[in-house]
């Protein structure tokens, strides 16, 4: 469990892959397994609490980003790894930064996909391409990561990411209706889909007198910058 717990939040398992427990792969930090174990042993199993001592430690705050030292290391945490957002995690985001109702059968409208219950719910071919998982083991290879032309194809193309960008009167077309400068469109786009200000050049290019309206142009760029890797992924 602490082994899994780690995985989740660093995307690579003290043991990896996680669920090849075996004396021929072994940890790649016995040591540091031991102490996460022992913790949440004497712990009485508080999940939490093995939670609040990973994210609260130097390994999990590190910079994505490597120096010449640590540049080639793969299995070490000594620098963070960008990982894709799950399945569930990118839906969920597309949903809130727009505004759009999800709704997936049988379910109230607005769940989010992180709170269905079963892995066999109908509603979005989205969540089954991006590798959500039917649940029919505890195996965590049943959940796919892999990015082919049929996930760059959805997410360019496809009818989640559409919808949700042109859905009536979503988040982006309030905005719209709300702010008539179109610099400030632009910057609450930036801030609200990848959680910072455009720089001038970012802004200059996000030009909404090219679109055929300024709905359509703050369409386009909340498409665009949900297509980004900025988005897409956990830095």
């Amino acid at each position: 469990m602490a082994n899994r717990t780690w995985s989740y939040f660093f995307g690579l398992g003290i043991i990896d892959p996680v669920d090849d427990i075996r004396a021929g792969n072994p940890p790649s930090n016995p040591a540091l397994l031991e102490t996460l174990t022992k913790e949440f042993l004497d712990s009485n199993f508080n999940v939490k609490q093995l939670m609040r001592t990973i994210c609260t430690s130097r390994t999990y705050q590190l910079s994505f980003r490597p120096n010449k030292w640590n540049d080639d290391d793969k299995i070490n945490f000594s620098h963070a790894r960008p990982r894709r957002l799950s399945a569930e995690q990118l839906y969920d985001a597309v949903t809130r930064v727009t505004g759009a109702k999800n709704q997936f059968a049988g379910l109230p409208k607005g769940m989010r996909a992180a709170e269905v219950p079963d892995g066999k719910v109908s509603g979005d071919d989205f969540l089954t391409l991006f590798g959500r998982p039917k649940r029919q083991s505890a195996c965590e290879c049943e959940r796919s990561s892999s990015l082919t032309l049929s996930h760059a194809m959805s997410l360019i193309n496809g009818t989640t990411i559409g919808e949700a960008v042109s859905s009536p009167n979503n988040k982006i077309e309030k905005l719209v209706e709300s702010e008539k400068d179109d610099k400030k469109v632009v910057e609450e786009l930036y801030y609200a889909i990848l959680s910072r200000p455009p720089s001038e050049e970012e802004i200059k290019l996000a030009d909404f007198s090219k679109a055929p309206s300024r709905l359509e142009g703050a369409q386009d760029l909340a498409w665009a910058l949900l297509n980004s890797p900025a988005f897409l992924f956990n830095k």
